[in-house]
């Protein structure tokens, strides 16, 4: 039986999650520079006595160490982020994102879980028609109310962590949604990179949906939020919440902000997102749309509007962990090679007590044998 190899590139990993340099980890590990560079490269060996002491230092299983490569180490990462985002915060949450990806990926399929379940041909049609058979393929009538966006992927398949990194501040813009479209993901994952209120959570969870439906194979990342993958992504997360038919009979050119209101409760979006779903329909015009956002802004409701919308909560990642090894700490750092501070908020779990050992119970086994 060979035993497990370090993976050099894991330092890589330590280092997008850290925010720190190749220079900053040497020192923190007591060794130069160039060694750090070259256990990333591949070109000298991560001795086991150098794993066991970044293990050490960082608080990490040893496990961590001996994660294999894969193709989400190398595949594109889509996520809406603002233009001030720096490079580091940037590779911190992709980082993040990869990690628990594949840890869902394995707890997914140790648990038995099915597959994803989207429709092959859905890439084929436009954000509307994508949107109705989505709505079928989840068993959502065309015309009533998603009522849990969350749920809806977790039937589908996917999972859903609605807090990716916890340390980040609720009102940093710089990051919002992230996910890996991949041809060859079975068991894909759609993240928020940090809490968001219930409709901005919706929208976001439905916007990096229409990425998995269209940029499975895409091979570069786009820079602008007005990119067409961009706006296809947006348009069908609209189309998902706010069914066509819904905003035709319910908007009109004359409908006060107040009116809109009720809309929101109903759907779970924001006002700002129905304004705007309106004005693409030809239900409002491109003034009167102009005339709302300037009285969203006057009224203080970009911010905070009035109708709070409640934030959905993930399941499936948590009872995948469960069904697979259970949640006590030592368990659940064993099985995805992550320290638990990390893995349990993606989880929505605290950890379990760990097994007590039953000294009479062992005693009598070794007496047996």
């Amino acid at each position: 039986m060979s035993l497990p190899i370090t993976n050099g590139h894991r330092f890589t990993a330590l280092r997008e999650l850290l925010g720190q340099t190749q220079g900053q980890l040497a020192e923190r590990l007591g060794v130069a520079q160039p060694v750090v560079s070259m256990i990333e490269k591949a070109s000298r060996p991560l001795s086991l006595e150098l794993a066991e002491k970044a293990a050490s230092e960082f608080s990490l299983p040893l496990a961590f160490f001996f994660v294999p490569p894969s193709t989400l180490d190398v595949a594109h990462p889509t996520f809406r982020k603002h233009s001030a985002a720096r490079a580091a915060d940037e590779r911190r949450v992709v980082r993040l994102y990869r990690e628990a990806a594949r840890a869902f990926a394995a707890a997914s399929e140790t648990s038995g879980y099915h597959t994803q379940g989207l429709p092959e041909s859905l890439a084929e049609f436009d954000a509307e028609t994508a949107a109705v058979h989505v709505r079928a393929a989840a068993g959502v009538s065309p015309l009533v109310p998603i009522l849990n966006m969350t749920r809806l992927l977790e039937r589908l398949g996917f999972g859903v962590i609605t807090n990716l990194d916890p340390e980040r501040p609720t009102d940093d813009p710089r990051h919002s949604g992230v996910s890996i479209p991949s041809v060859g993901s079975s068991r894909p994952l759609i993240a928020l990179a940090k809490s968001m209120n219930g409709q901005d959570q919706r929208m976001t969870l439905a916007h990096e949906l229409g990425h998995h439906i269209w940029d499975r194979s895409f091979s570069q990342v786009w820079k602008s939020t007005r990119s067409p993958e961009e706006r296809r992504a947006f348009d069908f997360a609209g189309a998902l919440l706010m069914p066509r038919d819904v905003i035709t009979s319910r908007v009109t050119e004359t409908l006060n902000l107040v009116g809109y209101l009720p809309i929101k409760a109903e759907l779970g979006v924001g006002v700002d997102a129905i304004v705007m779903r309106a004005k693409k329909l030809g239900v409002i015009s491109s003034d009167r749309a102009r005339s709302l956002f300037i009285q969203l802004s006057a009224r203080g409701w970009r911010k905070q509007e009035p109708v709070e919308v409640a934030q959905e909560r993930p399941l499936l990642f948590g009872q995948s962990v469960e069904r697979a090894v259970g949640l006590t700490q030592r368990a659940v750092e064993d099985f995805t090679a992550l320290p638990a501070p990390i893995v349990f908020p993606w989880l929505g779990r605290d950890p379990e007590p760990e097994p007590v050992v039953d000294l009479i119970a062992w005693r009598a086994s070794r007496a047996a044998k």
